[in-house]
């Protein structure tokens, strides 16, 4: 029998933890020396990151940016840029998964043991002399079945790494597995089940949802295989939030999105550069989810700042809110990644 553990693996206390758990088994040795090696190679060190609370960020509620059914409420640095990504600066052209699986710089496979492989986990080899950056929510086609990434995660060069992912096919599991290609990122219904709930079951549950309103049927379940679940660089939301991107300098450490009466959420991260790389497949993710369901925005902005106080506004309250109406991606004890859902 199987046994599956609960776990916040979006930080290294998290990692530890399921470390000490896979230890007490034997068939999985080789795994836990592996993890262990990982680990070991990227504790941070003490350099200071930017906390993401009111002290240094500021929302721009006088800068909003509304196309039709989306509404984006930029956050900025108070002070310049934030801290270096993940706990260094990045190479000066980082690489996105999808153009380093297309370049052959990376490879990702499963976690294999003597009875198969492991669900939760991929891992990942980066080849290349650039950092590669793995987005949370990217969807990762192939492999026995297809996969979403719970979390963001740069990759340094010449080194190794485990990816904590969901399956996003529930009926597929090949013995003989597919390459691995990056397929876009999961609307936003689906990914704040995802960390809301951090449960494979409830993933899958959603899915199933996403069909069920789609009156669609499917032999195996996937993602991939539901109507809109991309937003194409062709549309005209997507054209008008990249412009008004362009246009600023790009400071930012995040957005806050809204669509109709609904605080849809806030993602932040603990840099700038960070943001940058990450905007797109932000901006993909809420798209498909506003043109399918989307209204004129009508919150107003005290419920908004309400929303936010319970985020920001320092970090005792931000610790004890997020992890129930998100999730906080935590290294050396400072928050590098934060999406958090109203109630």
């Amino acid at each position: 029998m199987k046994t599956v553990y609960k776990l916040d693996v979006g930080n290294i206390a998290g990692r530890k933890t399921f470390l000490n758990l896979v230890q007490t088994t034997t068939r999985q040795k080789t795994f836990c020396t592996l993890i262990t090696l990982s680990i070991l190679l990227t504790i941070f060190s003490n350099r200071a990151f930017s906390q993401l609370t009111y002290n240094e960020l500021k929302v721009q509620y006088d800068s909003v940016w509304t196309f039709k059914n989306l509404q984006i409420i930029p956050v900025r640095f108070k002070g310049g840029e934030g801290a270096p990504a993940m706990g260094h600066a990045l190479s000066s052209k980082p690489l996105l998964l999808a153009d380093a699986l297309q370049k052959r710089k990376v490879k990702l496979q499963e976690m294999q043991y003597e009875k198969g492989a492991d669900v939760n986990w991929l891992q990942v080899t980066n080849h290349s002399k650039q950092d590669v950056v793995i987005q949370s929510g990217e969807i990762l086609g192939g492999g026995k079945q297809d996969r979403m990434v719970s979390e963001t995660q740069v990759i340094t060069p010449g080194s190794t790494d485990y990816v904590h992912v969901y399956c996003v096919e529930k009926r597929r599991w090949q013995n003989k597995p597919k390459p691995f290609k990056t397929a876009g990122v999961a609307n936003s219904d689906l990914q704040k089940t995802m960390h809301v709930k951090g449960r494979q079951a409830e993933v899958w549950k959603e899915i199933d949802r996403q069909f069920a309103v789609n009156n669609q049927k499917s032999e195996t379940y996937s993602y991939l295989e539901l109507p809109g679940n991309r937003a194409q660089e062709d549309t005209d939301y997507i054209r008008y939030f990249v412009k008004k991107y362009s246009e600023t300098d790009s400071m930012f450490a995040g957005f806050i999105f809204i669509t109709g009466n609904k605080i849809m959420n806030t993602e932040l991260f603990s840099s700038a550069e960070l943001t940058n790389i990450s905007f797109g497949n932000m901006l993909s993710s809420h798209v498909q989810t506003v043109r399918r369901n989307g209204a004129p925005p009508t919150v107003p902005q005290a419920r908004v700042s309400t929303f936010m106080d319970k985020v920001i506004l320092n970090e005792p309250s931000q610790k004890i809110y997020v992890p129930t109406h998100g999730k906080l991606q935590i290294s050396d004890g400072r928050v590098i990644h934060l999406i958090a859902y109203d109630d």
